[in-house]
């Protein structure tokens, strides 16, 4: 599309430059997704922002593009970093702790959509914005979104649900341990799935609402109700794996790393969380349950736990519940709560291997290839 022509509206133009990008932001015959940009984004911000690309650039160049002022660019980006429609290269931020203002040596690119502006917007947004979103997602934003692979969140296996052989296998992205010693203080946030719900008053969700991010802190971060200690932090995320949550983690979790490690990410049930109730699961981790039916004793946890259902009250002669495998994304919380251990988790072939991107910019590298493919 050509971003520069001027007589286009500024709010079609960002759509499409969104919908461009491997993310997605598809557009609908309704038009929703207009409406759910001008609910947010004032025109001045959307006409910066439909300059930018997914690679980080200068305000200086931005700004040329645009046709404005290197200062005024400045000021529109800033204001845009804490909605996530901007994304600005350099260390996070933390609550009590900001980062650096933005200025002329600040490299920018455009935020995507999911995993991204929507979050951000959706926990100061209320009914209006998750109406929206529900009506766009329904008219198939979420199949663009959330079918391609790789997908916006991939599973990490609950704890405890790998026997020790399987350990060594692990991949860091994966060990969530290893993330708890490393820092002293973890940013708890509201999960925002379930502020969606409560907006629309359709919440009926048993479980609670501060349970994604943990987030490393630096160690001298003010505790608070959403900055925990390592032992708080533990503790609500063995509370979390109890009632059957599923670890998924945002790609580009390494993007603030030194190497590639578990940094944070959400924690679903499958009766808030927007990925499974729209019928396209996370990417599966690289482990898949199986299951001795010798062993089972027909309690049905197995059935109340998985997200995917793929276990089921199925046609079986023994009245056992039915495992499906190609059902089954690796997370394991069927396995931790089976006291008979008639399920346990293996490792998948080579053939069925996921490669983990280590970035970002690698994850939408592969996307991209896979949607050129018609993956």
């Amino acid at each position: 599309m050509d971003t520069n022509n001027k007589s286009i509206d500024v709010y079609e133009r960002l759509a499409d430059v969104l919908d461009a990008t491997p993310q997605g932001f598809p557009r609908m015959k309704s038009g929703v997704e207009i409406k759910l940009l001008k609910l947010v984004f004032t025109p001045e911000e959307v006409s910066l922002a439909s300059f930018l690309t997914t690679a980080y650039e200068y305000p200086a160049d931005i700004a040329r593009r645009a046709g404005i002022d290197e200062e005024d660019a400045i000021v529109i980006l800033s204001g845009l970093i804490s909605r996530k429609l901007v994304r600005m290269q350099g260390p996070p931020s933390y609550p009590g702790m900001p980062a650096p203002p933005p200025g002329k040596d600040s490299l920018f690119r455009l935020g995507p959509f999911m995993i991204g502006w929507y979050e951000a917007v959706m926990r100061i947004e209320g009914k209006e914005f998750a109406e929206l979103f529900h009506q766009y997602m329904e008219e198939g934003g979420s199949e663009r979104i959330l079918a391609p692979r790789p997908g916006v969140l991939g599973v990490v296996p609950v704890r405890g649900s790998l026997k020790p052989e399987l350990m060594a296998t692990m991949e860091p992205h994966l060990d969530i341990d290893a993330h708890l010693q490393r820092h002293e203080r973890f940013l708890v946030m509201d999960c925002v799935c379930k502020r969606e719900m409560e907006a629309l008053g359709k919440d009926d969700s048993r479980y609670p609402l501060k349970r994604c991010g943990f987030l490393g802190l630096p160690p001298n971060t003010p505790l608070g109700e959403h900055v925990l200690d390592r032992e708080e932090a533990d503790q609500l995320l063995r509370k979390l794996e109890k009632m059957g949550h599923v670890s998924n983690a945002a790609y580009g979790f390494q993007m603030s790393a030194e190497s590639p490690q578990f940094v944070g990410g959400c924690n679903c049930d499958r009766y808030a969380c927007g990925v499974f109730n729209n019928h396209y699961p996370s990417q599966p981790s690289n482990y898949r349950v199986i299951k001795d039916y010798d062993k089972c004793i027909a309690c049905g946890i197995c059935i109340d736990r998985c997200p995917t259902y793929a276990h089921t009250d199925g046609n079986r002669d023994d009245g056992m519940p039915e495992y499906n495998r190609d059902k089954c994304i690796g997370c394991g919380v069927c396995v931790i709560a089976c006291d008979p251990e008639a399920l346990e988790m293996e490792l998948v072939s080579a053939d069925e291997w996921f490669y983990t991107p280590k970035s970002m910019e690698e994850w939408e590298e592969m996307r991209a290839k896979n949607l050129a493919e018609g993956k």
